[in-house]
């Protein structure tokens, strides 16, 4: 069992993990703003993304190789 002080508030806690963290009340505080930015992103539309191999594969191609209009 190890005691250390909190990273945020420098309260005291017992814990098994040898690394100081966040105590309970702390990361109680820190979940509920995850939580809350979670929430407001989850909102928002997501952007399509794709990789290079994917554009690769859609682009137009002459004889294998990639057809590139300028």
């Amino acid at each position: 069992m190890f005691k250390h002080p909190c990273i945020k508030c420098r309260e005291q806690y017992d814990t098994d993990d040898p690394d100081p963290y966040y105590c309970a009340s702390c990361n109680e505080g820190r979940k509920a703003i995850a939580a809350e930015i979670d929430a407001k992103l989850a909102n928002r539309p997501r952007k399509e993304t794709m990789s290079a191999l994917e554009a690769y594969d859609q682009a137009p191609k002459i004889k294998g190789f990639m057809y590139v209009k300028l």
